[in-house]
């Protein structure tokens, strides 16, 4: 996340959290908002709000838990229709300064095969400079939470068929194996 270009940005100075819970609200404006609505390929977003908290973690880290609401608008894939829908997600990431010696990586087992147990938190995120932005941490989880095909609620997609294609279809329906197999068994042998 340290390197990614993101479209907004709420750079926080994550070696000043120290030993206190730090409130954060963000909210961000309506050029904020299109910018993000633009890099994911959504109709609008009509509101974003994250209320997130700062606590320390470990010697140097920092976890950043909360919650995030947004309403987004975008288009139904099967009516072409735009319309607004409501996400809610909760938001518990960690951030560990860049450290300078490399370390092996906890998921590779002796034999150097890489080892996934999915139900063990995710490894903490990096902190460059120990700069954390919520931002991108924002984008992320909206990013992963958009439905790549939204339909409105209550919509189904049925295929279009006139009568003329669903009797031309029954017609083209093909034997089945066992109906050719008895035809074979009822030819005379020459």
């Amino acid at each position: 996340m340290a390197n990614e270009k993101f479209p907004y940005s709420h750079k926080v100075d994550g070696e000043r959290v120290g030993d206190q819970n730090i409130k954060i609200c963000l909210e961000p404006d309506a050029a904020s908002l299109k910018q993000i609505a633009d890099a994911y390929d959504l109709e609008a977003i009509e509101k974003l709000k994250a209320d997130l908290v700062l606590k320390p973690w470990g010697k140097r880290g920092v976890r950043v838990t909360g919650t995030f609401k947004t309403d987004i608008r975008q288009v139904c894939v099967v009516t072409l229709e735009p319309f607004v829908s409501t996400m809610k997600d909760e938001v518990d990431r960690t951030f560990l300064p860049a450290s300078s010696k490399p370390r092996r990586p906890r998921d590779l087992n002796d034999a150097g095969e890489i080892e996934i147990d999915l139900d063990s938190i995710d490894p903490p995120d990096v902190m460059m400079d120990g700069v954390l932005d919520l931002g991108a941490l924002i984008c992320e989880q909206l990013a992963l939470n958009i439905d790549p095909f939204p339909r409105k609620p209550g919509v189904a997609f049925t295929p279009p068929q006139s009568a003329g294609e669903a009797e031309d279809m029954a017609d083209e329906a093909a034997p089945s194996a066992f109906a050719a197999l008895a035809k074979l068994k009822e030819s005379p042998k020459e």
